[in-house]
């Protein structure tokens, strides 16, 4: 177990003064799971983040993007901080940040979240999910990827409109770039 972690360290995501702390944050506290075990993630979400980062980092490197993974820490306009899994970002804009040791003052221009760490407890999941989207659109980002794994859908949010898909449908990324989440698990897509 996790000795002398402190709630502090479970903190996932900061908006508004208020503090998100990851999911089952409580059982680190009394002892019953470890740090690493609310921080990691499962299975198939590192698949699909991996794949995903790879496949695109290989289309959009050479028109001037570069595709991160990870929680990247994303600076708010209006204070606090966001976790991104997978940002896409024009590679130029990256450039100036990247050897910082703080977290992004800049949003990806497409973001992709696979699931969420986050423990809600006052608001919905979808309720959650709107009010990151609405953060991020609020900076640089134009279109927010959510993929859900319980449900096997994806949904594609842009300012003007969202829209939900199945696995099994092409997803519209960036420049003409876009993926299938079923024939990219099953190692189809090239």
């Amino acid at each position: 177990m996790s000795l002398n972690v402190k709630k502090r360290d479970l903190i996932y995501e900061r908006v508004d003064g208020k503090v998100i702390y990851y999911k089952d944050y409580e059982l680190v506290l009394k002892g019953k799971k470890d740090l690493e075990e609310v921080m990691a993630d499962s299975a198939i979400q590192l698949k699909i983040k991996n794949l995903l980062s790879y496949y695109l980092n290989s289309l959009l490197m050479e028109k001037g993007y570069i595709v991160l993974t990870s929680e990247i820490g994303i600076k708010l306009n209006k204070g606090g901080f966001r976790a991104i899994d997978v940002g896409i970002y024009l590679r130029q804009d990256f450039e100036k940040y990247s050897d910082s040791e703080h977290y992004l003052p800049i949003s990806p221009i497409v973001a992709i979240e696979v699931d969420t760490k986050a423990q809600l407890e006052k608001i919905s999941y979808m309720d959650y999910i709107y009010r990151k989207t609405q953060d991020l659109f609020q900076m640089e980002t134009i279109k927010v990827i959510w993929i859900l794994t319980k449900p096997k859908l994806v949904l594609i949010a842009k300012k003007e409109s969202w829209i939900i898909k199945n696995w099994n449908e092409d997803i519209d990324v960036i420049e003409n770039i876009s993926f299938n989440l079923e024939k990219l698990l099953k190692g189809g897509e090239k």
